[in-house]
Formats: C-alpha cells, structure tokens, sequence
C-alpha cells in the first residue's frame, strides 16, 4: 500500500510540475513575442506639415506582455502604408514612436505679416456654397455701382432759366437708366469664412459647427503710412458706396 500511495505522490508532484513549466514557458513566450509599432528612424527629425515618407518609419518590438494601453496610442506597424504621405503637425525627432495624435490636424491659426491685415467683408452666401470655398483661395469682389441717372446728393440752388425747362412739381425723374458696369476689385486671398479657417470637412471631423459663413475674412496690405493699398482702398470705396450691402464673389481658378 505504501507503494501505491507513494507512485501516486510522484504522479502529482510530476504532473504540478509539468504545469509549472508549461506556465514559465508561456511567460517567457510573452516576454518574445512582440508587438510592433512606428517609430521614426534614428537621426531623423520630421518638421510640422511635413509628410512622412516609408523610410522615416521603423519598426519598435514592444513585448507582448508589456504593451498594454500602447496600442490606444501608438500607430501599429502594420498599418505603415496608411501613414506614408500624410502630414504631421507638430516636429517629431527620431528614436520616438508615432502616436495617433500626430496625425491629427492641428488647428489652423492666422497668420499675418507685419505689413497685413485681416479685413471682414459681408457677403451673398445666396450666390455660391460656402463649404467650396477653402482658405487660401482667390476671390474678387463683385458689386454694381450706382445706376447712371440716379440722383446724387446735391446742393439745391434756385432755378435759372427758361421755366419751360424746369421739371413740374410732383413730377418723376426719367425712368429710363442705363445699367452701371459691375466692379470687379481684387484678387484678394480668403483668410477664412466665418469661424472656418479650413477646409469644411477638417471642421465636420473636429465636430464644430459653422457659423457667420456670410462673412468672408481676407488678407490685405497696409502701407508704410498705415493707409490701405489702393485696391483694398477701391474696395473700401465699393463697400461705402454700396450702403454695407453683402458683396457678390467671383472664384479664381486654383493652382495645381
């Protein structure tokens, strides 16, 4: 009976042995197995708006065992050639991982030289859609002057001449006027429309809603005396001359 109790004590402590192992070995087996990740290429430094080409990226082995809430944050290696060609917006330097939040769009900011100024003008957004409408596109500026032979403020002098020149009292001025040639004033770089200083749809993917998109923000030049460059000054000019009406826009083409 000792026998039999003692060959099944050995068949146990084989058997929790055997499990013991198998447990060590799956550990170490996490400790190899790895999981890759993007990292930029030693010796690299990617600058923010610059586009991330396949030999910036290298792949970073992080042990299985170890990686954890990494992959919430990291761009995994195998998900490179989504990456190649897009753009980063903050500077990045080699021996670092790529993170998802590098590929995010940054929000855009004006910019302005010493000599500029953003200038808001109202405009027609009957006439055009406003999400066509990127910053950094041409625009001109479209507005009609006064009509020939509409009255004009004047001084009222007492009438001279013949009396059967002079209109009857009551009586209407000819209706029959010529239209006026439209204005067209610019090019003029559109700074944004509205709250929208990109593109429509990085505003529809960072959530936001726009607003005011009937007034447009353009770019113009001041001079060294801090008065306007004469077309932002003809501008100026239509603008006064229209009462503050919304302004009709003409799309210049897009360079390639």
């Amino acid at each position: 009976m000792k026998g039999i109790h003692g060959l099944g004590l050995a068949i146990a402590l084989g058997i929790a042995g055997a499990l013991l192992n198998l447990a060590y070995l799956n550990n170490k087996a996490k400790d190899v197995a790895k999981v890759e990740f993007i990292g930029i290429a030693a010796g690299t430094t990617i600058r923010p708006g610059e586009r991330l080409t396949q030999k910036d990226l290298v792949p970073v082995g992080i042990p299985e065992r170890w990686v954890g809430k990494l992959r919430d944050f990291a761009v995994p290696f195998s998900a490179r050639n989504t990456v190649v060609g897009e753009p980063v917006w903050r500077a990045i330097e080699g021996g670092t991982l790529l993170l998802n939040e590098d590929l995010k769009t940054p929000p855009p900011e004006l910019e302005l030289a010493a000599d500029e100024r953003a200038w808001g003008i109202p405009v027609d957004s009957r006439q055009f859609v406003p999400s066509l409408i990127v910053p950094g596109d041409l625009v001109s500026f479209l507005a009609s002057a006064v009509p020939s032979g509409s009255p004009t403020p004047a001084t009222v002098e007492p009438f001279s001449g013949d009396d059967a020149l002079a209109p009857e009292p009551g009586g209407q001025a000819d209706s029959t006027r010529s239209p006026a040639p439209a204005d067209i004033i610019g090019p003029f770089k559109v700074l944004a429309l509205g709250n929208r200083l990109g593109s429509a749809e990085v505003m529809r993917t960072a959530g936001l809603r726009q607003v005011q998109e009937n007034v447009m923000l353009i770019r113009v030049t001041v001079q060294a005396d801090g008065s306007l460059d004469p077309k932002s000054q003809k501008l100026r000019d239509l603008l006064d001359a229209s009462g503050g009406r919304p302004l009709s826009i003409l799309l210049h083409p897009r360079s390639s």
